[in-house]
């Protein structure tokens, strides 16, 4: 009852701001709005990045003027309203924001909230300097439905120091899996009984999102090819394996160790093996899975010297000569409902992909205390802005190789159509979800032999239900 009336109550509020709209325009300046789940509160005496980089877009551009509209909390909680939510109330006056974050782009479009930016995105030579693999993650049948505003990498982190003192050479970006596993195999400890052990490698769950795409260079994220999953294939067969592998090695893998130690007979005592407290800040953690937006809390470690280790991240490894790094893409949608586009375009190029926007970024990063660092690397391949953004981030000059290197794998969940269903929560049986039979093939409960067809039949048939839904929505835009 109270989201219902929480959902009327937006209702109306979108439709007196929606009426209001004209009147704002008096003062002779365009008025756009803006909503994000970056923004923090309002009320905060703690400066905001996103809300900074607004009052700096006002400046640059004097004739547009940016209303962000806060996502109201659930009454009685102190819990934001779903995103979702959210933006439905929204639509249902047609008073979307021009400019909003984007969690589900497929489902903007099913529902005409997604404006069409192709002749606006076609005509800009900057959005043509983003990599090809993040643009066309969100351009459908040549029409691009989505801007990018921040981009990810993800990998392994490697502690140089450590391995040094091991007496083993670290890896490096050139580094293949096989070699990256046995150097840090080598180097780990995971058999002491007085707390000087040495945890191993960290993050093996992530193999069977990128590893087929090294093994198969026609493969993306989880076996995806433009026919749809693969998970029928040698690639995922031999993925599976791989990972299978490695939970099962408790001399070197954590997560194997963990599930060793937690059966019943074990006499594997955890606090006697590693020193006490978190293991990547103890610095006893010689390889271990990150996304780069972790790089700013690590890098602050590193320039206060907490961190007396030299750290390395060489993103996933090289597999049969081929190194390509997973991403985590975010988008801005502009609203089918936008009166302005032009400026909409403009405000949206500024908070992500821009190039004067990312460097006004680094500057407020440099120069107001208490300002969160820039969490992302420029998405343009452009000389001066990872100048600019590896000041920040010395300690990290390795991700400016893989950057200009361009070969990338895009998560899905933001943009394709069908992926969640498909991967996580559509059915797979009477018993499972499909996220509940990925997980029974992780463990060993279930194998692969026995369920390979029918699982790839499965995967696929929830996926080209949702692409042709999706599909016939995008006819017309």
């Amino acid at each position: 009852m109270k989201k219902l009336l929480l959902f009327a109550l937006l209702v109306m509020s979108a439709g007196l701001m929606a009426a209001c709209r004209d009147k704002e325009e008096d003062d002779g300046r365009t008025v756009i709005t803006y909503a994000s789940w970056d923004l923090g509160s309002p009320d905060s005496t703690e400066p905001n990045m996103e809300r900074l980089m607004i009052e700096a877009f006002m400046e640059e551009y004097e004739h547009i003027e940016v209303r962000i509209i806060e996502r109201p909390k659930i009454p009685g909680t102190i819990d934001d309203l779903g995103w979702s939510e959210f933006l439905a109330a929204r639509a249902s006056t047609q008073s979307l924001p021009d400019v909003f974050q984007a969690d589900n782009i497929p489902y903007y479009v099913i529902n005409d909230w997604a404006y069409n930016v192709t002749t606006l995105a076609s005509a800009d030579p900057e959005y043509a300097n983003v990599s090809e693999d993040i643009r066309s993650a969100a351009t459908y049948s040549g029409k691009v439905m989505a801007l990018p505003n921040a981009v990810h990498y993800a990998g392994y982190v490697v502690n140089k120091t450590l391995y040094d003192s091991q007496g083993q050479d670290y890896p490096t970006l050139d580094t293949t899996f096989e070699e990256l596993l046995a150097l840090t195999k080598a180097a780990a400890n995971h058999a002491s009984t007085n707390n000087t052990g040495v945890v191993g490698f960290e993050g093996i769950e992530h193999i069977l999102h990128w590893y087929p795409a090294q093994l198969n260079p026609e493969y993306g994220w989880f076996t995806l090819s433009e026919d749809g999953f693969n998970l029928d294939s040698d690639a995922f067969t031999q993925t599976l394996e791989k990972y299978l592998s490695l939970r099962n090695d408790p001399s070197f893998v954590l997560e194997a160790l963990y599930a060793e130690a937690a059966q019943e007979d074990s006499n594997i005592v955890l606090a006697d093996i590693f020193p006490e407290g978190d293991f990547f800040n103890n610095g006893v953690i010689l390889s271990k899975f990150y996304y780069s937006w972790d790089f700013g809390w690590i890098q602050a470690y590193i320039n206060a010297g907490i961190y007396t280790w030299d750290l390395e991240f060489i993103g996933t490894p090289v597999v049969n000569g081929v190194k390509r790094i997973p991403i985590v893409a975010d988008f801005f949608t502009i609203a089918s409902n936008t009166e302005h586009p032009e400026e909409a375009y403009l405000l949206a190029k500024w908070m992500g992909f821009g190039r004067d926007g990312y460097l006004k970024r680094v500057e407020l990063s440099q120069s107001v205390p208490g300002i969160s660092q820039v969490n992302f690397a420029p998405i343009q391949n452009d000389a001066a802005l990872l100048d600019a953004y590896f000041e920040l981030y010395p300690s990290f000059t390795s991700l400016r190789t893989i950057i200009e290197t361009g070969t990338f794998i895009v998560e899905p969940p933001k943009y394709l159509p069908g992926y969640i269903d498909a991967r996580y929560q559509g059915t797979y049986d009477a018993e499972n979800k499909m996220g509940d039979i990925i997980v029974k093939l992780q463990s060993g409960e279930v194998l692969l032999a026995d369920v390979r067809a029918q699982l790839n039949t499965r995967i696929n048939m929830i996926y080209h239900n949702a692409k042709a839904e999706f599909d016939n929505a995008l006819i017309g835009k």
